[in-house]
């Protein structure tokens, strides 16, 4: 009798660890950080901002942006007014370095398509330049920007974790750090986006 017994309280045991266990797995999937889409979030979240098209090109449109937490980019994507293939690249802003390039298949009008990266580990207050190219198979295609209603700056803005400084431009085809016109702060363009969650 006594070994049933002691065999009850191990079993106990051990379903009482596993059921621990599985609780504090839910736990974690539940307490992972979102991820966040900082352009997405800023064009439907303010009311004072405006959408229109142009149709020249090709253009290399870049998003200049920092952290206020460390984590980690793990995907790119576009959102332009035409289908295509548009290749974005996120660049280091200091080095003007490519860190990750992607070419992205947007098969529907002005939808956001995202893809997967390697993971780009992203510190605290490190500035990083995310640029779209407007030519796709040799085509210039029209590209989207936002403005402020009535003008005026509205960069830089906090979007969760990201702080969206300025925009940046350079008239090119080809795969080039958009340096021609800088700190553009009344305009957006493109437009690109990635995905980011903090650690």
């Amino acid at each position: 009798m006594k070994t049933i017994t002691s065999f009850s309280k191990a079993l106990q045991l051990s379903v009482l660890s596993l059921l621990m266990l599985a609780s504090t797995s839910c736990k974690k999937t539940a307490d992972a950080n979102p991820e966040e889409t900082p352009f997405t979030s800023l064009v439907k979240g303010d009311a004072t901002l405006t959408s229109g098209v142009r149709t020249s090109g090709p253009w290399e449109l870049g998003i200049v942006f920092n952290s206020s937490v460390a984590g980690k980019i793990t995907k790119v994507g576009s959102k332009m007014p035409e289908p295509g293939s548009y290749r974005v690249i996120i660049w280091d802003n200091d080095t003007k370095a490519v860190l990750r390039q992607k070419t992205i298949e947007q098969s529907s009008p002005d939808v956001l398509t995202m893809e997967p990266i390697d993971a780009l580990t992203v510190p605290v207050n490190k500035k990083y330049v995310i640029s779209i190219n407007s030519q796709s198979g040799g085509t210039n295609k029209k590209y989207g920007y936002v403005y402020k209603t009535g003008g005026g700056d509205f960069l830089p803005v906090n979007k969760g974790s990201i702080l969206v400084l300025n925009s940046c431009y350079q008239s090119v085809a080809t795969a080039t750090f958009p340096s021609a016109a800088q700190n553009v702060k009344y305009e957006f363009y493109g437009f690109p986006e990635f995905a980011f969650v903090a650690d």
